[in-house]
Formats: structure tokens, sequence, C-alpha cells
């Protein structure tokens, strides 16, 4: 009898969480806080458009909002957002089940890679990162993953963009401490494409803000989305609340506040710009009531995005997430662990944007090792995620035919041609025996990892900015230094 096979490859494995109905339950109830609740706006200009637009004001600036503001909106929303790298060329789409991996921001420490130390982060810090994110071929976006603390704390955002600017091609990941800076930084993005209309064709940042949980937008989150909007500039806007402080302690009212805040912001957003690109998603942060500390790596963290991812995929738009990250002090056995579950349930509910790879201490320490571990850890992830080949050639049934009972497969054709990407090959994971282990040294994972970090930051050198582009960003450096200092 003749067979025929089908030549797909089997669905990508996922993770399935909440129905249609369940999603339905809680955008309904969003719609409900965000028409009887309300949510608090400081910024006026905000008041203003979305009080023209049909929303009601209340005092001290709360704002109620219509369901019918908030179909519109989601009716304009982009669900399909290019992001380029520095030189303009196209680098992530985001969409679907796409999943990018990349560095999280602004942490305050450092495990030093020379000293072993925990210290405070400093401009070159933040360089250094984006030099080890540029080289590894697994982290797709680049974040500060530090605080310039040794630089004017006014502008310390431009000096953090700059030092990501100049030290990798890659999409960046940034924040801004207002409008002010993130015009400055908008600018300086101008200056690398060349003019504003290039820019806007191939974006190569993503900017990240978030709302005050629970229920408020800040002056500087609301005027910087505003700001967003209008240069389109692709921004991530998501809540990332304290469950069982900013937030109720249970997953799905934490999932409620998210969405209701971010259903509010993108009403605005969409007012002000319509098809600006804009990105939903975040992460909430349970409380310990033990240490009183927000953790990053509790199970529920990793339920609470996976139902982020599917509120996005009910909404039809791109998602932002996290993994990579862990609650431990050091990259040791507990980071090693807690990184790799985040990595893989984020990659198996295809979210589109995955940061904070290499976070330690909860978001207050950066740590290297943990970056180019999850590289490693990522690829594995990607290969899982390609789910099964069961096409004829690779069901190799004409090959078992020929070598038969009792034969072998390893010096036949199928096997040299399949071989390499039949498996993986980790650059630090050691699959070698006990003997060959201990003939090239015997070192613990971890010491390969810092021998690594230190190659790279020695020996890497990336692809540098044209002069007229670094002399622009210079020259916008020092006016926003003076202006500040004349404060």
């Amino acid at each position: 009898m003749k067979y025929t096979y089908n030549h797909q490859a089997f669905l990508r494995p996922e993770i399935g969480l909440l129905t249609e109905a369940q999603l339905h339950k809680i955008h309904l109830a969003a719609l409900e806080i965000l028409e009887e609740t309300g949510v608090r706006f400081f910024d006026n200009e905000a008041v203003n458009i979305l009080s023209s637009s049909g929303a009601y004001v209340e005092n001290d600036n709360i704002v109620k909002i219509p369901s019918y503001m908030v179909n519109e909106a989601l009716r304009t929303l982009p669900d399909k957002i290019l992001i380029s790298n520095r030189k303009g060329e196209h680098a992530l789409a985001l969409e679907g089940m796409n999943v990018y991996w990349g560095t999280g921001t602004d942490t305050p420490h450092i495990i030093d890679p020379y000293t072993q130390k925990r210290r405070k982060t400093d401009k070159k810090d933040v360089g250094k990162a984006a030099l080890l994110c540029d080289y590894l071929s697994n982290i797709d976006f680049v974040g500060s993953m530090a605080v310039s603390y040794d630089v004017p704390q006014k502008v310390s955002d431009r000096y953090q963009f700059v030092e990501m600017l100049k030290n990798t091609v890659k999409p960046i990941l940034f924040t801004a401490w207002d409008k002010n800076g993130l015009s400055d930084i908008y600018e300086m993005c101008v200056a690398v494409a060349g003019s504003e209309e290039n820019f806007k064709k191939n974006p190569f940042i993503l900017h990240y803000s978030e709302p005050s949980s629970p229920l408020q937008h800040s002056v500087e989150a609301t005027q910087k989305l505003l700001f967003c909007a209008e240069k389109r500039i692709p921004l991530i806007y998501v809540s990332a609340p304290v469950s069982g402080a900013s937030a109720p302690v249970t997953i799905a009212g934490s999932l409620l506040i998210s969405t209701a805040e971010w259903l509010s912001a993108a009403v605005l957003h969409q007012l002000k710009n319509r098809g600006a690109p804009l990105i939903f998603g975040g992460g909430n942060a349970p409380l310990d009531m033990k240490t009183s500390m927000a953790l990053y790596s509790d199970p529920t963290i990793r339920l609470h995005g996976i139902a982020l991812k599917k509120m996005a995929s009910y909404y039809g738009i791109p998602d932002f997430s996290e993994g990579g990250c862990s609650d431990a002090k050091i990259f040791d056995q507990q980071a090693a662990s807690e990184a790799t579950f985040s990595l893989l349930t984020a990659g198996l509910a295809g979210c589109n944007l995955v940061h904070d790879v290499g976070y330690i201490e909860s978001g207050l320490t950066a740590s290297y090792e943990e970056i180019i571990f999850s590289n490693d850890v990522i690829e594995k992830i990607k290969i899982f995620l390609n789910g099964i080949d069961i096409s004829e050639d690779s069901m190799a049934l004409s090959v078992i035919k020929d070598v038969g009972p009792g034969g072998n497969f390893l010096g036949v054709e199928h096997t040299m041609k399949h071989f390499k990407k039949s498996l993986w090959y980790p650059e630090f994971f050691n699959r070698d025996s006990y003997d060959g282990w201990m003939k090239k040294g015997g070192k613990p994972l971890g010491e390969v990892l810092n021998e690594k970090v230190k190659w790279i930051l020695e020996n890497h050198k990336p692809e540098l900015l044209e002069k007229n582009v670094l002399d622009e960003i210079e020259r916008i450096l020092k006016i926003a230094e003076k202006s500040n200092n004349s404060q």
C-alpha cells in the first residue's frame, strides 16, 4: 500500500490557559471598572483629550471611559509592529506567537564579573551589558540593565541610551525619566536614522513606561505616552502591580487591574494618534508576606504572564512579558532554575517580547553570567518550540527499509545530512564524559560563564556609529545637561 505524508511540521508546543469566554469575562469586567470606577489622570492635557472625546470627568481628575471609546481604540491599534535594528534592517516582527528575547533596564546593582562583588552600577556597566548582548546570538533586543549613578541623575537616561547606541546594533529597549528625556532620545534616534521619516519607517527602539497601580497615570508617564503616540515611537505601556499591595492578591484580580489600566491608556494613546504602535502586557510582582519583597519568580507570576499573553491574543495585539530572571542573590542553582522556568513558560505562551534576561535579586541586581546562561537556554527553547517535522524525508521510511533489522544508522547518508540540525549543540552546557570534563579543567558552569563574559567584554568590537552622528548626539547631551543645571 502506498502511503502519503503531511510535509508540514507539527504545531509548536504551547500552553493553554483561559477560554475565550473567560477572556471575554475579564474584558467586560475591565470595561465596567472604566465606566463605573474610572481611572485618575494627573495630566491636564490627557483629561481634556478624553473629556472632549466622550469620557466623563469627576473630581480629582477621575475619568470614566465609556465602552464604545475602548472598542474604537482597540479597532485602530496595529496588530503587527515591525522593529528594525540600528542600521534600519528589520529585526523583530511583533505579532502572533513570534517570540523575541532581551534584557531588562535600570538595575541599581551588579555582580561585578571581575571581583564577583555586588556594587552600585555606573555608565560603563550599561555599555558592557549592551556589548555582551551585541555578541550573543539569541538575545534579540537590548535594555540598559543598569542605572548610571556616575553622571548627573536628571540626564542619566540620555547617557544610558547613548551607551546602548554605541555598543550594539540590536533594537533598544529604553526608559526615560520624563518627556524632556524622551524628546532628547528621540532626537538622537532621528540623527541615527538620518531623518524623522526614516525613523518612522524603521524604528529601532521600544520605550518602556508604566501606569501607577491601582488605576492611576502620573503626569510623567502620560506625557511620555502622548509624545510616543505623536512621534509613533513603539511604546510598551504596561501595568506592573504588586499583588497584595497595589493590586488584589489573586491572579485574576491583578490581571483585571492590569487590563483596565492598559485599556484606559490605549484609549488616550489612540485618540492622540490613531494607529500609533502600542504594546500590551506587563507582569505582576506578588508581595512576599514573610519578607516584604516583590518577587520575580513565584509560579503565579508565570501564570499572570501567560494570562496577559492570552488577553493580548484576544485583542489581536503584540505583548510584552518577562523571563530569564530570578530572586536569587547571585548566579547559582536557584538563579539557573528560575531563569529557565520563566524563559520556557514565556516561550510556550508565545509572548512576543520577553525581557528581564539577566535580572537577579528580584530585579535589583544585574548578572552578566545569567545573561550568557540564558542565551544557551533560549537556543534550547527555540529548538523545542520548532516542534516535530513529519515530512517524508524526516520520517526516513525508505532509509529504515534499506538498513533493516539489526543494522545501524551511524554511517548512512541520511544521518550525515540531518544530525547537525536534529540535535542541539550547546556552547556552555557540558556533555563530555567525566574524564573528558576533567581533562578540560573540571570547571563548574558558573566559572565557564564568567570566563566567557570577560572574554566578550575584552574582545568583542561593536559596529561604530558615524562621526557626524556621534557629534550630534554629543551636542544633544551637552544641551540637556546645561538645561538641567540651570534649573
